[in-house]
């Protein structure tokens, strides 16, 4: 009740003019006297009265797909892919090979969830709920296999990805298990029409139609590659990772 106290304090503005001098001098001695908890000074955030302007010039032409919230955090979940460097060679030689200018992505990884929105209170539980899911699966392999092209729901990126598949059913009872835990949070859920895959290029707008053209050329170029680099045909996955905001955890399969 502290707290309500001195808000009252300085709430008034109707009694202020009937207020001594004295008085004022002694509610300004305690508010200045009132300082942040160390773990709010701490947060990194958006201030309380800042409304963020999303400019796409500021991020080579992309749009969020959600509008940015106080209290709300992106979060996703997925599986970070390290490349050799001769996998990231392949990348970037079929550039020259594509119709539709746009970039090759640097930080790759296998969504397992949506883009989704977790507001601050849940996070603690959620991450917690997550590990505690993790730990009730092996770790599994995914082989990669051919290039497919796919486009964001909003249609303003297209990408074209390595399609990885997992032969022992494991991802499919996993990506079963963290639906359900989406669900007691009433979020999205992960596609119907799953296509696990390393987004390894991005361009604006929606380019699949001219994307599909070269894909047999790419699938080929792709296997020929793998046929000389056997190690690279397959990844073990270990661990599970998800991101919130901008902090990052990681969770072990057993």
């Amino acid at each position: 009740m502290a707290g309500l106290s001195l808000i009252k304090m300085y709430s008034s503005d109707t009694d202020e003019d009937e207020q001594d001098e004295g008085k004022k001098e002694d509610t300004a001695k305690i508010i200045n006297k009132l300082a942040l908890p160390e773990s709010i000074l701490s947060w990194k955030g958006v201030a309380h009265h800042e409304e963020v302007i999303d400019d796409p010039l500021d991020h080579d032409g992309r749009i969020r797909s959600f509008k940015h919230e106080r209290g709300n955090w992106a979060t996703l979940v997925y599986i970070n892919y390290a490349a050799s460097d001769g996998l990231l060679a392949w990348m970037n030689s079929v550039l020259k090979e594509l119709p539709v200018k746009g970039d090759v992505i640097s930080e790759l990884h296998i969504s397992l969830s949506r883009t989704l929105i977790l507001k601050f209170h849940w996070i603690e539980s959620f991450a917690e709920n997550l590990k505690l899911l993790c730990c009730r699966f092996n770790r599994f392999v995914l082989q990669l296999t051919d290039v497919r092209v796919y486009c964001n729901e909003e249609k303003t990126r297209t990408f074209l990805g390595i399609y990885c598949q997992n032969d022992d059913g494991i991802l499919k009872c996993l990506i079963k298990a963290l639906d359900d835990l989406l669900a007691e949070y009433q979020l999205p859920l992960y596609y119907e029409d799953t296509s696990y895959h390393i987004s390894f290029f991005w361009c604006l707008g929606d380019q699949q139609t001219r994307l599909r053209k070269i894909l047999p050329s790419l699938t080929s170029s792709l296997n020929e590659f793998l046929a000389e680099n056997i190690e690279d045909n397959y990844r073990k996955v270990n661990e599970i990772q998800c991101k919130i905001g901008n902090k990052c955890y990681a969770f072990e399969l057993r």
